[in-house]
């Protein structure tokens, strides 16, 4: 008590004496932690309250978000009263911007929202988007990493789809003015998580697309989960799914996230395409369950249809003589059935050659004999010339040459 009224006393204005606001200050801060030390809890807020206001006159902005803090935490420690709590919270938070140290402001409204989450979560939200606004706004970005990611997994949590994703993207771009490629790729496999839980299939692909342009995505693990998930929803697979789901890479992720990805149920209906995809479904090809499919680098390097190579086995020989025309050998057309049913002798020049039947022209054996057995004249270039004739010549030679040759 004597504390309080040393503290009034120098607040108040006389004929020759003004306020001295530092030493009020000072006897408020006392005040306060007498309550406090007493358990009086609700007039040791006061007395922080009434200290702010004692420094803020003072021009010490900085101690005067201070004081507001401390009577903050005695809300929410030892009364339990998150609301006032975040409100004193969130004070402080506009007096430390005042005071140019925004990394404080936005720590006093993420307090406010942790304060605020069991009551109420739009307001919460709110709280953790004005603090990544402020790192933002003021190129703090280097600190907004765990304050972006507990405003995602509020969130996720609280199946604010739409805005965690917007929110991903701007821990995105954080984390690639950083240059922190690990944490990047984590957040882009996140998104496209959390657009598959809403059932939107389509935008997750193209946005797989597009994440597939930054350098590294492709070839980094977080890529093969996003395929793989893309995969398993394309063919209905909800056992795949479930273990790319389980994969390690998956539990990097926030905790939510991860919880969301392992809690994702694939539906039965197509989005895109020409009808839904299972066993015995009408309009679509039967499946099979144990398929193994392809990793995500594979995807990108599949592999090419075979080219012809020069040592490959050749086509089989064609007929010489085209279909219809008569075979000289044979004497009948090629290709008709009485050619195919009867085979060609395999030696002509045996007698003991067995002539094949001809159904349509009955030849006699004389016949055949003597097409078969070697002649027995002599040949035409054995042959004598007969007497009084010229011995032939294989030249020609006119009546009045001199015996030339031409």
């Amino acid at each position: 008590m004597d504390y309080m009224k040393e503290a009034d006393k120098n607040t108040e204005k006389g004929w020759f004496k003004k306020p001295d606001w530092d030493i009020a200050a000072q006897y408020y801060e006392k005040a306060a932690q007498s309550f406090k030390f007493a358990k009086s809890y609700d007039r040791a807020v006061q007395a922080f309250a009434k200290a702010s206001d004692a420094m803020v006159f003072a021009s010490s902005l900085f101690m005067a978000g201070r004081a507001l803090e401390n009577g903050g935490n005695v809300l929410l420690q030892n009364m339990g009263q998150p609301e006032r709590a975040a409100d004193m919270y969130k004070r402080a938070s506009e007096l430390y911007m005042r005071n140019m140290t925004p990394d404080r402001a936005a720590e006093m409204l993420e307090k406010s929202a942790k304060a605020m989450e069991p009551i109420s979560v739009d307001s919460a939200i709110d709280l953790y988007i004005g603090a990544c606004n402020i790192y933002e706004n003021e190129d703090r970005v280097r600190y907004a990493t765990d304050t972006f990611k507990r405003t995602v997994s509020l969130l996720v949590k609280h199946k604010r789809f739409d805005k965690a994703i917007e929110v991903l993207q701007r821990l995105g771009n954080v984390q690639q003015v950083m240059a922190n490629k690990s944490a990047y790729f984590k957040t882009l496999l996140s998104i496209v998580i959390i657009q598959l839980a809403v059932g939107d299939e389509v935008d997750a692909s193209k946005r797989f697309q597009a994440f597939c342009s930054i350098d590294g995505f492709v070839q980094s693990e977080e890529s093969a989960v996003a395929h793989g998930m893309l995969d398993a929803f394309e063919h209905r697979d909800q056992e795949y799914f479930n273990q790319t789901a389980a994969r390690q890479h998956v539990g990097f992720l926030d905790n939510e996230i991860a919880r969301l990805a392992r809690s994702i149920v694939i539906s039965n209906d197509l989005i895109g395409g020409p009808g839904p995809v299972g066993h015995g479904a009408p309009g679509g090809e039967q499946y099979n369950d144990n398929k193994e499919y392809p990793p995500r680098h594979q995807h990108f390097n599949a592999p090419q249809p075979p080219v012809n190579h020069i040592y490959q086995a050749a086509p089989p020989l064609q007929p010489v003589v085209p279909l219809g025309q008569k075979d000289v050998y044979r004497g009948d057309p090629y290709g008709s059935s009485s050619a195919n049913q009867h085979e060609r002798p395999h030696d002509q020049g045996s007698i003991d050659s067995v002539p094949p039947p001809y159904p349509h022209d009955e030849r006699q054996e004389d016949d055949w004999r003597a097409l078969t057995e070697k002649p027995s004249s002599t040949a035409p270039h054995q042959q004598q010339p007969l007497p009084g004739t010229s011995p032939g010549r294989n030249y020609t030679q006119e009546d009045d040459d001199d015996g030339g040759l031409l």
